[in-house]
């Protein structure tokens, strides 16, 4: 972080060394990080519409969960139905790890049509999914509406 601020500092000692007015800096600097948050948000958008549209080739079943496993990037929960393991494709809740996940209880989950992936969606996934779609058409309307306010000029 630090370095990121170093450099920050360099370069606007540079551009006003050459002439720039620090307004144009400012300018242009707010541009930047504006940009890069419209980045991050398409990027938020199109996880969650891709999330949504991979809910439509799923089927509901009923899957016992097994245990949380640690051994890959994040922790998942582990589910089986008829006799197959299920990974949830979310990492599993930290918070409150204890009052969610119970062993050898049953739950609602989506798992993938497709019998050789052995995916699942469990419901603390599926709300995660709600509100992040949810959130996602408020990004969405609000970076149309940012858009269409830069385009008719501030």
């Amino acid at each position: 972080m630090l370095e990121i601020v170093f450099t920050i500092a360099i370069i606007i000692a540079l551009l006003l060394f050459f002439g720039i007015p620090l307004e144009t800096i400012f300018v242009v600097f707010a541009s930047v990080i504006l940009g890069l948050i419209a980045i991050a948000l398409l990027l938020f958008i199109l996880f969650f519409v891709i999330t949504d549209i991979s809910l439509l080739f799923r089927r509901r079943v009923k899957g016992v969960f097994l245990r949380i496993d640690d051994t890959d990037r994040w922790d998942h929960a582990v589910y089986s139905y008829e006799g197959q393991e299920y990974n949830c494709l979310f990492p599993a809740e930290s918070f409150g790890r204890k009052r969610i996940y119970h062993e050898k209880q049953a739950y609602s989950l989506l798992i993938s049509r497709n019998s050789k992936k052995h995916t699942a969606y469990d419901r603390h996934s599926l709300f995660i999914i709600a509100v992040g779609s949810a959130v996602s058409v408020i990004a969405a309307f609000a970076l149309i509406a940012a858009a269409i306010f830069i385009r008719n000029g501030l």
